[in-house]
């Protein structure tokens, strides 16, 4: 368990603001997200497409500060290439936004637990210095592993259930977005961000 530290608690104060925010967000594009039966949070490249509960239990500020706190040390992307993620694929993006440039663990894919404090994917955002920021988390886990593990449910954490996605990968995975490094106004685990932009992904090949 993380200690809490000066940063931490200066943490859960802008957190707060944060949260509130996202959750005021998705709050207001309910109706379009409805209308759309899952388009913000369920149009993921080959995801099975699902309504987003609004009333399902939000996630706690201690959770989110500590998720926050975890995701610092990778603000820079060396950091995170030393402590084993990878490149997977160019920026995405999409009719509702991007994701940005997504960099795997392919140790912690591998493994069917899931843990707040151990995304499987961060997301990096191409930026016109070159440079890659920040912007966000995805847990994933495959299908397959998961129920083998005895699992009969679909995964959630955080309050939300994963996304399931059948064709972007060689197998089908449950998938959660967090967005807790960049605001998101169609939601906190909406799969696409419209503030998200990809146009600078060539600096980086694509």
């Amino acid at each position: 368990m993380i200690r809490p530290t000066r940063t931490t608690h200066a943490a859960f104060a802008a957190l707060a603001i944060v949260l509130a925010a996202a959750l005021t967000g998705a709050t207001a594009a309910r109706p379009t997200i409805e209308a759309m039966n899952g388009g913000a949070n369920g149009d993921a490249p080959g995801s099975t497409a699902q309504v987003v509960d609004m009333t399902a239990v939000e996630p706690t500020l201690e959770q989110l500060a500590t998720l926050r706190e975890v995701l610092a040390q990778f603000e820079d992307v060396d950091a995170a290439l030393d402590a084993g993620f990878e490149r997977f694929g160019d920026c995405m993006s999409g009719p509702q936004g991007a994701q940005g440039i997504h960099y795997r663990h392919g140790e912690r894919i591998s493994d069917p637990n899931l843990e707040v404090a151990r995304p499987e994917v961060l997301m990096y955002e191409p930026r016109p210095d070159g440079s890659l920021r920040l912007i966000g988390a995805e847990y994933l886990v495959f299908q397959r592993a998961w129920h083998d593990a005895g699992n009969d449910a679909a995964p959630s954490l955080l309050g939300r259930e994963f996304t399931l996605n059948t064709a972007l990968l060689d197998e089908p995975f449950y998938a959660l977005h967090v967005w807790v490094w960049q605001h998101n106004p169609l939601g906190l685990f909406a799969n696409w961000n419209p503030l998200v932009r990809c146009g600078d992904a060539t600096t980086h090949g694509g």
